[in-house]
């Protein structure tokens, strides 16, 4: 097989290429650079980062082609973000080079970080996300067809074709070895299977499951492997940057893509701590392998933390842990809330249904729980009363709500008064 990216390496020169082009080919960025008095010249390493601007989600959403770098006519592929409530969708397009040739390096090449993937050429991938719209099904899709050699079983994620059923009977027919979707949906397909864990290990025989996407703390990510009889892993990146980390197989913080992604974690307005008490900042990311529409220093609202130990398998001296999305904060009776933090409390409850939703109401924080059948509402109320005094300090208020499962979309753990339910 000819693998089409191997004629590309990246370079200590690398960043100072993506920026002078960019400041070449981009009004916007060269505005940017010069309001700042920042030549190309004078960025070589990422310790020159910091003189570069930064570029905000705001700049983008005004300006569907703000970020071109490229004739128009050499595009192959545009995708547009599935969109946050209110806020103007973003555009990301690419040239065959930023595909083919640079595109397939951070996930499947050992020139990056060393088999991060563990996808072996010739073993079936169970692709189940979406491919209409956003980027991630068919990045996904790329990487491991023609980056790697696997096949790839094209799922999707409950489109018009992709019946969650219908996806569940070609994963038993065809039989595969690797799983790709969200954490909603790997609960909601194990939950519409309706077998127990020995049944659907022994059904599936599934050697890992990939998840992107939403949010997923630890005590998620355990349900999910007990779901499936399979070891699950995280993948981290956002539409608008490609691919960021990798776990690897300790299962413990994101592997960057080394020398094709510069990430940085820059200071807060507001401090902000994560449960152990490590200083959380903002990740800003800039891409080192796409030309037609590169970014630089983008904010992309994500909190994480750096942590300095080494990972011998993953063979980088440091790993990123990602701590949800600053939007997502709770604030309630002056405390300041990590949805992960509340999700990795809650869900340690094995009562606790993994469609429990939380409801700020000004100094109250409501915490919805969906009816199971066979569970005590009343004493698993008490037991998640009892946590949030203990570790939050708050006295939360509980409500039972209807029973509900996976109903399209991107799941949505916390529920803002302007949204009502978000499906």
């Amino acid at each position: 097989m000819r693998f089409l990216h191997e004629k590309f390496r990246p370079t200590t020169s690398t960043l100072h290429r993506v920026v002078a082009h960019a400041y070449d080919r981009s009004p916007m960025y060269r505005k940017k650079m010069q309001s700042r008095g920042v030549a190309p010249h004078q960025i070589d390493t990422e310790n020159d980062l910091p003189q570069l601007p930064f570029t905000t989600r705001e700049e983008l959403g005004s300006d569907p082609w703000a970020l071109l770098c490229v004739p128009r006519s050499t595009l192959v592929q545009a995708h547009m973000s599935t969109g946050t409530t209110g806020r103007n969708p973003l555009y990301v397009a690419y040239d065959w080079e930023d595909l083919y040739t640079r595109g397939l390096m951070p996930l499947s090449s050992d020139k990056s970080v060393p088999r991060l993937l563990r996808i072996e050429p010739g073993e079936i991938v169970f692709n189940a996300l979406p491919y209409e719209v956003s980027v991630t099904g068919l990045a996904i899709h790329r990487s491991v067809q023609d980056g790697i050699g696997a096949c790839v079983v094209p799922l999707g994620k409950g489109g018009f074709y992709s019946e969650p059923l219908k996806a569940l009977k070609m994963m038993r027919e065809i039989g595969g070895d690797h799983l790709f979707t969200t954490p909603s949906y790997a609960v909601y397909l194990a939950e519409l299977a309706g077998a127990p864990q020995a049944e659907l290990k022994e059904m599936f025989g599934l050697k890992s499951i990939w998840l992107v996407g939403e949010l997923c703390s630890d005590a998620l990510r355990r349900r999910i492997e007990q779901l499936w009889g399979a070891p699950v892993f995280l993948y981290y990146g956002t539409m608008e940057c490609g691919p960021v980390g990798v776990e690897c197989a300790e299962q413990d913080g994101y592997h960057p893509a080394t020398n094709f992604t510069a990430v940085e974690i820059v200071p807060l307005d507001e401090p902000m701590t994560d449960a152990t008490g490590a200083a959380l900042g903002e990740i800003v990311v800039t891409t080192l392998w796409r030309y037609a529409t590169p970014l630089i220093r983008y904010r992309t609202g994500d909190l994480g933390r750096w942590d300095e130990q080494s990972s011998g398998s993953g063979g980088c001296a440091r790993r990123l842990r990602v701590h949800g999305r600053l939007e997502d904060v709770v604030r309630v009776a002056g405390k300041v809330l990590h949805v992960q933090d509340i999700e990795q409390g809650l869900l340690d409850i094995p009562e606790v249904s993994s469609w429990f939703q939380l409801r700020p109401e000004g100094d109250v924080l409501c915490i919805v729980l969906p009816a199971q059948k066979g569970v005590d509402a009343a004493a698993v109320a008490r037991r998640v009363q009892h946590w949030a005094v203990t570790y939050l300090g708050l006295d939360c208020k509980v409500e039972h709500g209807p029973a509900r499962s996976y109903s399209g979309g991107k799941f949505m753990r916390v529920i803002r008064a302007t949204q009502g339910e978000i499906k």
